[in-house]
């Protein structure tokens, strides 16, 4: 299919509920018109699509709310405030250092804590850190732009990727063996610093929904044991935390393996796991299908960026076979990070086949697309 074609057949397709009616349907374990799906990037990923560098989306405002108006005209979009502390914001707003290329994901030149010494020095202040009053009144702007009633999102990240944004993750391994002690005070730090924050956006924002990312507590970097002494508790804490001041349990995404923890994610609490795709659908939703939502998991580099649009479909139709009968739901999504330089085509491909191959879906039974 060549995209001419593509977005001819995208428009024999026409959404027959909103967003907020299909995800809360779908719930409820009633027949939506496709499944739910979460669109493919963001302006942080995706502003080049209409001329802008990274930087003009990350600093002007104006720039911010344009290109997330042409994403929501163009693919359907959802329009939301981001209070997001991402993977490396903790580790900002204490003192390590972090770069932004103008057209490149940030990433951090020199790490604050080289000394456990200092840790009971580090503050994590929202009502006097800069760098979280900005973050503060970027929702602030955005809500008084597009009307009070924007929802707002925050994301954290899990507490050992959190203190990897504090101290450098290199020393954090090494500490696993020779430094356990103060390893768990940071990790007890990065908890609270994790929390402080989702009840300062809660509390200045009321209702909030909140999520975490954990790349660091992947099988792919840290052994099973090592996630269950150093990650699973603080996690376990987290969620508890996020569930009593939010009043919904957060989703879990974890890149990477992760099959050999998949079992621990049980005592954790949160409602939904979103998982690499280096990871099988089928047995995720074998493993934990039962137990909550599950997301996942189209290849974001092999089939989102190097890929055809036919590849992305056929992607698109092969984790709904895997997955959408899934007991507990099934929403569909990339694995990780939709990379920079992702083609228009085939996130228009993407949604696409969300909607043919995901028609009719509901909770615990294929797509009727699909059949």
């Amino acid at each position: 299919m060549n995209a001419e074609e593509l977005i001819k057949e995208l428009q024999t397709l026409p959404d027959e509920m909103t967003s907020s009616e299909r995800y809360a349907a779908y719930a409820r374990g009633e027949e939506v018109d496709h499944i739910p799906f979460y669109y493919p990037g963001n302006g942080s990923t995706l502003a080049p699509l209409y001329g802008y560098t990274i930087e003009q989306y990350r600093s002007d405002f104006e720039i911010h709310c344009k290109v997330m108006d042409e994403l929501h005209n163009e693919f359907g979009n959802s329009i939301s405030a981001s209070a997001n502390m991402g993977l490396k914001g903790v580790g900002e707003a204490v003192g390590s250092l972090v770069v932004y290329p103008v057209n490149s994901i940030d990433y951090i030149s020199d790490y604050i804590l080289k000394d456990y010494k200092d840790l009971e020095s580090l503050r994590f202040e929202p009502a006097s850190n800069a760098f979280l009053q900005k973050k503060l009144n970027h929702v602030y702007a955005l809500k008084k732009h597009y009307g009070d009633s924007l929802p707002v999102g925050v994301s954290v990240a899990g507490p050992l990727s959190t203190a990897a944004s504090i101290r450098e993750p290199e020393s954090i391994l090494k500490d696993m063996r020779k430094n356990k002690d103060n390893l768990h005070k940071l990790l007890a730090f990065s908890t609270s610093c994790a929390l402080t924050w989702v009840e300062t956006c809660k509390k200045e924002f009321g209702k909030v929904s909140a999520g975490i990312a954990d790349p660091v507590s992947s099988s792919t970097i840290i052994s099973p044991n090592s996630f269950r002494e150093f990650s699973k508790p603080y996690l376990k804490e987290l969620v508890q935390g996020i569930t009593e001041i939010t009043g919904s349990a957060p989703g879990l995404h974890i890149c990477g393996k992760t099959k050999p923890i998949w079992e621990d994610l049980l005592e954790l609490g949160i409602n939904e796991f979103s998982v690499d795709n280096c990871e099988d659908l089928s047995e995720l939703k074998n493993s934990l299908g039962r137990h909550m939502t599950i997301s996942g998991n189209v290849p974001p580099v092999e089939v989102m960026l190097n890929g055809s649009i036919d590849d992305v479909i056929e992607s698109v139709r092969k984790c709904l076979l895997k997955a959408s009968d899934s007991p507990n739901g099934f929403i569909l999504d990339v694995g990780c990070q939709l990379p920079i330089g992702t083609p228009r085509e085939n996130v228009y491909a993407y949604i696409y086949a969300a909607k043919k191959y995901g028609r009719h879906a509901k909770k615990g039974q294929l797509c009727g697309g699909l059949l």
